[in-house]
């Protein structure tokens, strides 16, 4: 057709298909990307929906931050073993750190030390506050910022206060109130039982004029405690009472302390005041010089204001604070310790009585047993034995033995006892001052004709007795530890009077009968020296059919008398082969008596060669420098030996004291093992060389309990019977003094643990505490590690190296407030655990100590009730029922889980070595956010569960009953608290929940569906729990006393073996308490509707 274009049907063909190819492929295009569009889209659902679910950690991250190696320990280890549940601690250098890193932390504690850097790091710290972190200041920064930082007016020298200071107390923010309660509970309970001139020198540092920083205490008009708001964040200033640094308060117990808080001045005006106790030289510990020393009130003080602190920045931060309770399920412990060591109270079984009575109130004892029982304000005349390690020229002697305790040498042994005469009349502790001259006066000769020589003693009751020498009887001495190396010395007879030739008894006129043996007449038989309490000093010579009566001897024509009691001791002093005689005198004067030949009974006029220096002079006579001549070696009331060394005219020299290898119990090496001591030197364990044999006046006269002569021995094995009868966990009380060696210690302890293995005690992984209270004072971490290497691993009752004061006494400072802490040392081999007793209770107005135990129930803090409850059965039980039910108030009013001293231990350790994890997940924060911007006041739930990974096979079962206590910040004040854990209940506005090894849920607001109905309130000990509609099945885990409260507004009713239920209508509450070992009961809930 003409006009029409040609077609060319391949090519309109082939453009075609390509178009169309091109737009399927642009098609194909847009549907993959819809799809990858769709399926990233879901992916992101998916993820957003799969986050809704993920848990976000809530905790609080605290620099402690420091500047180089110079630190202080004691504020980091405060934090390291904080209360706070979720607390995260690290430690770093200040100078390795960028702005970028510092905010990684919630808040910033400074070491003191850091005050050395002045103010390089000030302005990094300042953007750190500016920027939302919390910094604590010590009050040695108050000058390194600038005072606007501080909010202040102005910075101010705080001048010094004398007497009882005063503190205000303005109203605070509510976050802020546990460090204005932790200050102003600890500043009432100390000022009221002392005053500032406990801590002469006190610098109270600095305080501020306020500008815009809330003041928390102030003094005299200065701010002493402040927080300012800095931008988005705050900064703490404290003053210089807490946390202190007048004494050491570190865990390690030696850190903490700052000389320039003014320690020093107190150190010097306590040892310029001390001066010697006559009498009580050796052994009264008061008279020690004064040292630094850790003071538990203050460690435990510093530690809460510190927690506080911590508290704080998680009320600010996170809405509310997580504290770990120290003991079970969220319900602090209490318990007993009580030492167990007097011989009269195994005799009449006062153990076993104490433990019945405490059933009679649902309580139970914790005994700790001493190795070496004895017989308290007890002092018995006995005489020991210094057995010579060295040679006659330079004689050696080592001191104590494993078995002197507070003695030393080794006591001599008759018909199978320790020799001992005359009681001292009055009761004197360890350290009182003893003011009268009893004691064992000892002298040998061969009464017999055996060729032996016999023991004499004169005494205190005016009687001399004899003992016949039964020669060396090594098994006699079998009981006690000898020097290495050594001979046992002879042991002898039982006592017979001394007779004269008439048959009488020979005996001292007036008493305090001392004797002394020589020829005085030259016919080779023994004639006797008697002094006497008035002074007078007698001779009986010997003849064939024995002694004649005693006669007055003479001194220059006139009766030989001193100022009594008169000790006599005979020898050659000028060499001449006449017998001379010293004697010494009441007053501590020495005479001596030229011997008069031919003249037995009268001797030249006195001469005193020697002042002593102490009451109740003792002389003896040897050579004592090799030079030929005799020399003095002269006892006294205070116990040691002095040495004087003779010279041709005048008074003979002071040369010092005999000295042992050991060092005795007030740090140096005088041999002196009690009072009175009356010196004799004479080879008794027929080696050549001269032993020293000491009469004197001895404490306690201990017994071992392992002894096979121990007197009590069918009672001491019904006490230990009893105590496995009951799951009660017998452990040792450990004696040592403040200055035994580390090789004595690790002796003593292997002592222990033999007695305890012996008489079938099982030792385990025990706890202790100390007899007499006494740790080394040297080297303060000593004993701990001692015991701790025999596998001991807490001890709550002991008084730390150089303390002033024994614990629990409730009227000195150093014990009012305690907190148990882990000892920090890397070379123990497990943890050590160290706490002390509660004060002890008074309830008269002047001294009275309510006060504390109502400090420690407002803070959670364990109860450990120190009291011996030897000597108290039946006259004096009302003594012990006063603090019984006293206790039993604070169970029922506050909710104190009884338990045995280990059982509580293991409840401490479970919490310091565990954390919790607290969580929340995204999606529940996206929700309260958007609820929020939607005007209304959603609630928060939170996730706790118990992180025990680290937590020590020591603590067993307790790492299940760990429980802890939430308190609100202003952010939640006014929402109820809930939860759905099985044990918990609440005070005021602190809900306390045990967590166990589940995980518990806590909401603020509205109430938990499962926080309603019955529910556990508080279980003494580990416990499984299974409900099961109306039916609750509970078993209880560690033996001995288990006691479980439960709420429930439905009767129940109780199935198991010797349960008993108290109910009390008013609360609605259920008491079950039983002993015995581990079981099972069964809680049925009978009311209707009553599932929980």
């Amino acid at each position: 057709m003409r006009g029409r274009p040609k077609v060319n049907k391949e090519s309109d063909t082939c453009y075609n298909s390509k178009d169309r190819h091109l737009e399927n492929r642009g098609i194909s295009l847009k549907r993959l990307l819809l799809r990858i569009s769709i399926f990233a889209a879901c992916t992101l659902l998916a993820a957003g929906a799969a986050s809704f679910f993920v848990d976000r950690e809530e905790s609080v991250r605290l620099l402690y931050a420091t500047a180089g190696q110079d630190e202080d320990l004691s504020a980091f280890d405060s934090f390291e073993q904080t209360l706070n549940a979720n607390l995260k601690v690290e430690k770093l250098d200040l100078g390795g750190m960028s702005p970028r890193q510092l905010k990684q932390y919630d808040a910033v504690y400074l070491d003191p030390n850091v005050h050395k850097a002045g103010n390089r790091y000030s302005d990094m710290l300042k953007s750190y506050v500016a920027e939302g972190g919390s910094l604590f200041l010590e009050n040695v920064f108050a000058g390194d910022f600038p005072p606007d930082f501080l909010g202040a007016a102005s910075v101010v020298d705080v001048p010094a206060v004398s007497g009882k200071p005063q503190f205000e107390y303005p109203a605070a923010e509510s976050n802020l109130e546990g460090m204005q309660q932790v200050f102003h509970r600890f500043a009432d309970n100390y000022f009221k039982r002392t005053d500032m001139s406990a801590m002469p020198g006190f610098s109270w540092g600095r305080g501020i004029v306020p500008s815009t920083a809330e003041t928390l205490v102030s003094m005299q008009g200065i701010s002493l405690y402040t927080m300012n708001q800095y931008g988005r964040g705050s900064v703490m200033l404290s003053g210089t009472l807490l946390p202190n640094r007048y004494f050491i308060t570190g865990s390690d117990l030696a850190s903490g302390q700052d000389a320039g808080q003014g320690f020093p001045q107190l150190q010097a005006q306590v040892n310029a005041a001390k001066k010697p106790v006559p009498g009580a030289l050796y052994f009264n510990r008061e008279q020690l010089p004064l040292e630094p020393y850790y003071n538990y009130t203050f460690a435990a003080a510093n530690r809460l204001f510190r927690d506080e602190y911590a508290a704080y920045v998680s009320k600010h931060r996170l809405g509310y604070s997580l504290k770990k309770v120290l003991g079970t399920y969220g319900r602090p412990a209490m318990a007993y310790q009580n030492h167990f060591e007097a011989l009269q109270a195994i005799r009449d079984g006062e153990g076993i009585q104490w433990a019945e009575l405490l059933k009679k109130y649902n309580q139970i004892p914790s005994f700790s047993l001493v190795r070496s029982s004895f017989t308290w304000g007890r002092w018995r005349e006995s005489l020991v034995v210094h057995l010579n390690m060295g040679t006659n020229a330079k004689p050696q002697f080592a001191g104590e033995t494993p078995n002197s305790f507070y003695s030393s040498g080794t006591r001599l042994m008759a018909d199978g006892q320790a020799v001992g005469l005359a009681e001292y009349p009055e009761y004197k502790s360890l350290g009182d001052a003893i003011d009268q001259p009893y004691r064992a006066a000892p002298a040998l000769a061969d009464l017999t004709g055996d060729g032996k020589p016999d023991l004499i003693v004169g005494s205190a009751d005016g009687k001399i007795v004899a003992y016949a020498n039964l020669g060396a009887q090594p098994d006699a001495y079998g009981s006690q530890q000898l020097p290495a190396g050594a001979s046992a010395p002879d042991a002898f007879a039982a006592p017979q009077p001394l007779r004269l030739a008439s048959g009488a008894a020979l005996t001292a006129p007036g008493g305090f009968a001392s004797v002394a043996v020589g020829d005085l007449n030259g016919d080779g038989r023994p004639d006797l020296v008697i002094g006497t309490g008035d002074g007078a000093v007698l001779a009986a010579l010997g003849g064939q059919g024995g002694f004649a009566a005693p006669v007055a001897l003479t001194a220059g024509g006139a009766p030989l008398r001193v100022q009594g009691p008169a000790v006599p001791a005979l020898g050659a002093v000028d060499g001449d082969g006449v017998p001379d005689l010293a004697v010494g005198g009441g007053d501590g004067r020495v005479t001596l008596f030229r011997g008069i030949a031919g003249q037995p009974l009268a001797f030249a006029e006195g001469r005193e060669i020697a002042q002593i220096g102490a009451s109740f002079a003792a002389p003896s006579l040897r050579d004592m420098n090799s030079d030929g001549k005799l020399d003095l070696v002269a006892g006294s009331v205070e116990g040691d030996l002095r040495v004087f060394l003779q010279t041709d005219s005048g008074p003979w020299q002071p040369a010092g004291v005999i000295e042992g290898a050991t060092t005795n119990q007030i740090g140096n090496k005088a041999l002196v093992g009690g009072h009175n001591s009356v010196p004799l030197w004479y080879d008794l364990n027929h080696d050549g060389k001269d032993d020293l044999i000491v009469g004197q006046l001895e404490f306690g006269i201990p017994s071992n309990i392992d002894d096979p002569q121990f007197p009590y021995k069918e009672q001491l094995n019904a006490f230990i019977q009893y105590n496995k009868d009951n799951h009660m966990e017998l452990y040792p009380h450990v004696f040592v003094h403040n200055y035994t060696s580390d090789e004595q210690e690790k002796q003593e302890i292997a002592l222990q643990r033999k007695a305890f293995d012996t008489l079938g005690i099982p030792w385990g992984t025990p706890g202790t505490n100390q007899h007499t209270w006494r740790v080394n004072n040297p080297v303060a971490a000593q004993t701990f590690k001692n015991e701790n290497d025999a596998g001991m691993w807490f001890n709550f009752g002991y008084r730390p190296s150089n303390t002033p004061n024994d614990p629990r006494l409730g009227t000195t400072p150093e014990y009012i407030w305690g907190l148990p802490f882990l000892l920090r040392d890397n070379t123990f081999k497990q943890p050590m655990m160290l706490y002390t007793p509660a004060p002890v209770l008074r309830l008269d107005p002047t001294y009275s100590t309510v006060d504390l135990y109502d400090t420690y129930a407002a803070f959670d803090l364990p109860i450990d009730y120190f009291e011996h409850i030897e000597y108290h059965f039946p006259t004096r039980v009302p003594e012990l029922l006063e603090f019984v039910k006293f206790l039993e108030d604070i169970r029922g009013k506050y909710d104190y889980n009884f338990m045995t001293e280990p059982q509580m231990a293991r409840s401490f350790l479970a919490a310091f070595t565990s954390q919790a994890k607290v969580t929340r997940s995204y999606g529940a924060i996206a929700w309260e956010k958007l609820k929020r911007l939607a005007g209304r006041n959603p609630a928060r739930t939170l996730h706790v569960s118990a992180q025990t990974g680290a937590v020590p096979e020591l603590a067993g079962l307790y790492k299940q009953s760990l429980g802890y206590v939430v308190e609100p910040g202003a952010a939640f004040a006014d929402r109820p608290l809930s939860t759905d854990a099985d044990i918990w209940t609440a005070q005021g506005s602190r809900l306390y929940a045990g967590v166990g090894e589940g995980t518990a849920q806590v909401r603020f607001g509205a109430a938990l569906p499962d926080s309603r109905g019955p529910h556990i309130v508080r279980a003494n000990m580990p416990v499984k729990l299974q409900r099961d509609a109306n039916r609750w099945t509970v078993d209880l885990l560690s033996p001995g006393l288990q006691q479980i409260k439960l709420v429930s507004a439905r009767p129940i009713d109780v199935q198991g073996d010797g349960v008993k239920v108290e109910h009390n209508e008013s609360d609605q509450s259920y008491t079950i308490t039983r002993y015995g070992d581990v079981s099972r009961i069964v809680i049925s809930l009978t009311g209707a509707g009553a599932s929980p």
